[in-house]
């Protein structure tokens, strides 16, 4: 294989709840170059291995250019930032630039055309949800389809979402994200006396955290008390938090912030359960594919989810984990109240949990799959 040179373009690299994209970069059949405004690397990632470039600007073309962007108006934002970029990118031998979520390709769009370099653009979830309700995004989003050379999607269901003209959905590739299976390897997990029941995500509407503390605090098991591990940050803390002190579940639910991914996985060894009620946000936001359910997976962890997004093609309900309606907090107890009492049922899930990822959700089938759009890609520009 000739390595590629790609260019991976978004405002900031790497925040903590986007490791997936940090997994796509890593891919050894290409070299990766990494452009954004910041890094902030709140993943606490490695970034030895990127060449990294900076889109700088004063802080008042800053602020014009996404004041304007947001009534729809980008034409000062290309016409002051395309000749920058086509300077820095034009020295980089590029052959493709690859823009993560759909807002991205949109800005790095004109800079793309001036070049003639191929554009392959990923969506991830709510620049397929909940930003299509804007007509300046949605007309944005067309004129990238008609330039892009591959369109990535995490979650089959985004193809009906995003406004694809039919000649369009030709260029749709589903590629999931992929699971490093030797870094998240299955383990045997020993019952605690208390069991400790996991969720890993932000505290956000989409996430459903209110519903699983009041799905939580239904669960009444004979001598034993469990205990309900929140990782996390996120604008439906207080909210959280308030609920645990009205329902007195303090000595039972911990709050534990954001944690790196290295602390994620030692919290997965540690716990029994791990739990994503997830669901469609009032303002449309939704899941693509959450990886920290897939993590929970490898690991071989018993997963309990909701029918929502992307999440019934890694949960065959029954066989690797067990589904939920979304919003049914009934359903949510029970479902955690017959893998707390089950110890076969829990082993059986997370055994089949552990083949499904690595079946299907692996690391390398995810750098194979992006390794060939790329060369395509490049193909068709040659």
């Amino acid at each position: 294989m000739n390595k590629i040179n790609i260019l991976y373009y978004h405002a900031h690299f790497f925040s903590g709840s986007e490791t997936f994209i940090y997994q796509q970069a890593i891919n050894p059949h290409i070299h990766a170059s990494l452009l954004a405004k910041r890094y902030i690397n709140s993943s606490g990632l490695p970034l030895d291995a990127f060449t990294k470039l900076n889109f700088r600007r004063t802080w008042w073309d800053g602020l014009v250019s996404n004041l304007l962007f947001i009534f729809g108006v980008d034409q000062y934002y290309q016409h002051r930032s395309i000749s920058i970029l086509t300077k820095l990118i034009s020295s980089q031998s590029i052959d493709v630039l690859h823009a993560q979520f759909g807002f991205n390709a949109i800005r790095i769009l004109p800079v793309a055309k001036a070049l003639q370099i191929p554009l392959v653009v990923s969506f991830h979830g709510l620049d397929a949800s909940k930003l299509l309700r804007k007509r300046s995004y949605r007309n944005g989003v067309k004129k990238v389809f008609n330039y892009a050379s591959a369109i990535v999607i995490c979650n089959p269901a985004m193809v009906d979402a995003l406004p694809l003209t039919h000649k369009q959905k030709d260029k749709v590739v589903w590629i999931p994200y992929g699971i490093d299976t030797q870094k998240f390897s299955g383990i045997v997990h020993q019952a605690h006396s208390n069991p400790q029941l996991l969720h890993v995500g932000r505290l956000v509407e989409k996430k459903g955290v209110p519903d699983l503390i009041r799905a939580f605090s239904k669960i009444t098991l004979q001598n034993v008390k469990p205990i309900l591990h929140l990782v996390g940050t996120g604008p439906q803390e207080n909210i959280c938090r308030t609920l645990v002190k009205e329902l007195a579940l303090e000595d039972q639910v911990q709050f534990h912030g954001w944690k790196s991914p290295e602390e994620v996985k030692q919290l997965m060894q540690l716990c029994d359960l791990f739990i994503l009620n997830s669901r469609i946000a009032l303002d449309g936001d939704s899941e693509g594919l959450p990886v920290g359910l897939l993590e929970a997976m490898a690991m071989g962890m018993p997963v309990i989810s909701t029918r929502h997004a992307g999440i019934p093609l890694a949960i065959d309900d029954g066989v690797n984990g067990i589904l939920v309606s979304e919003h049914d907090t009934d359903a949510l107890t029970q479902a955690i109240k017959v893998l707390l009492t089950n110890e076969e049922k829990r082993h059986s899930i997370a055994v089949a949990a552990r083949k499904k990822i690595e079946e299907r959700f692996t690391i390398q089938q995810m750098h194979e799959k992006l390794y060939e759009i790329y060369s395509s890609a490049l193909d068709k520009r040659q």
